[in-house]
């Protein structure tokens, strides 16, 4: 089983309230989110929050919601936290993790089907997606052994270009992502 974790947190201290911004009427965490609705490869999606807007949004469309305990909600967690603070919340052990931080839309379920694809073909423990010049773009998978580990790193580690934007932290970088959007 793969499940699909979001960590959308309430806080941003380059571009206040960053998650909950419309593009398009659309809050920009759920660009994130809904590829992984809408992958094949993933059976199940929650969303990790701190936000009631954000909960609110996503009981509204049916993606269920792990409230974040107040250890993993400050802003310098790592990502690697939040998502086993979340994947032990889950009643169902999964076999992956697939995620995709949401300051970074513009991932396809395309992508994300391809990228669970390459984890499981070439027994990979994690796999994160690049854009062309090299910058990490969002999109990553941990296996149960990674998300049950301390490390926050691993071995068996595989790359996947993708053509996503850029991850989103000031008002230049939204407005950029809302531009390519119009």
């Amino acid at each position: 089983m793969n499940v699909g974790i979001i960590a959308a947190k309430s806080i941003s201290k380059r571009l206040p309230g960053k998650n909950v911004r419309t593009v398009g009427g659309v809050p920009l965490f759920w660009y994130s989110v809904q590829p992984l609705v809408d992958a094949k490869t993933v059976d199940k999606v929650y969303v990790a929050t701190d936000s009631i807007l954000i909960k609110e949004y996503c009981e509204d469309k049916g993606v269920s919601v792990i409230w974040r305990n107040i250890n993993a909600i400050r802003p310098e967690d790592p990502l690697i936290s939040v998502l086993r603070y979340a994947y032990y919340s889950i009643e169902e052990p999964a076999d992956a993790v697939v995620t995709i931080m949401a300051n970074c839309p513009g991932h396809t379920s395309e992508n994300v089907d391809k990228l669970v694809n390459m984890f499981y073909e070439k027994k990979l423990q994690e796999v994160r997606s690049f854009d062309g010049d090299g910058e990490e773009n969002g999109l990553m998978i941990y296996s149960k052994d990674i998300m049950q580990s301390n490390r926050d790193i691993s071995y068996y580690i595989g790359c996947m270009v993708t053509d996503s934007v850029k991850e989103i932290h000031y008002e230049q970088d939204l407005n950029e992502f809302i531009a390519e959007r119009i």
